[in-house]
């Protein structure tokens, strides 16, 4: 194994709660991201444990909120910049190993055809800021959240619709201006990003006899 090794965390945006960007640098990322911040403590202390050097770090988040992308090789070519310069191989959590959801099989694809070297960790519990963090239990934690929260937003997304559908009837513009109206009184869409004309209409489409539209 090479003496120096590049540190790579990635995570999935969650728009209900609003969290779509990461910032830039890897101590903002953390602060953000309790999934970043397990992996960077993570491979921070492998490290330590087998005496490498850690001469990099490279955040990810990925656009779509239930699987990874390819577009996660965009970020590997930045970390085969570190690891060529330093020769260095990449370190990162296969949370494959246990948890199929969070897989990424882009990563270790894309790694391996950008001519990068990796180490995968397993994603073993540990101690982050004091405390026991377990990411396959945090995940299955915020799988159960999340469906929760997913129900309340639809129920709010189709009363405030059915609230903008009424004051605004048949005509030129009208998914213009319910988008406008839901998104000024701040309702969200049913997966809770802002709503657009075109998604008003599928939504009033696909349920057109229950909003009477």
């Amino acid at each position: 194994m090479k003496a120096a090794c590049v540190g790579f965390y990635w995570t999935l945006p969650i728009t209900w709660a609003d969290f779509r960007r990461l910032p830039i640098d890897i101590e903002g990322a953390a602060g953000a991201s309790r999934t970043i911040r397990y992996q960077r403590e993570r491979v921070r202390q492998w490290a330590r444990d087998e005496a490498v050097s850690l001469v990099g770090e490279v955040a990810f988040m990925d656009v779509r909120t239930d699987r990874a992308t390819q577009l996660v090789r965009d970020a590997l070519v930045d970390a085969r910049r570190l690891c060529a310069y330093q020769h260095a191989v990449l370190a990162y959590v296969a949370f494959e190993e246990r948890n199929l959801w969070r897989s990424n099989p882009h990563l270790r694809r894309q790694a391996e055809e950008l001519g990068l070297e990796l180490v995968a960790l397993s994603p073993d519990p540990i101690t982050v800021d004091g405390r026991r963090f377990d990411p396959i239990a945090h995940f299955k934690a915020f799988r159960v959240a999340e469906r929760e929260r997913m129900g309340e937003l639809r129920r709010e997304a189709y009363a405030g619709l059915e609230r903008a559908l009424l004051a605004f009837p048949e005509g030129v513009g009208r998914w213009e201006a319910v988008a406008e109206r839901l998104n000024g009184t701040g309702v969200r869409s049913l997966k809770g990003s802002a709503w657009t004309p075109e998604n008003v209409r599928k939504v009033v489409g696909r349920h057109r006899d229950a909003f009477g539209a």
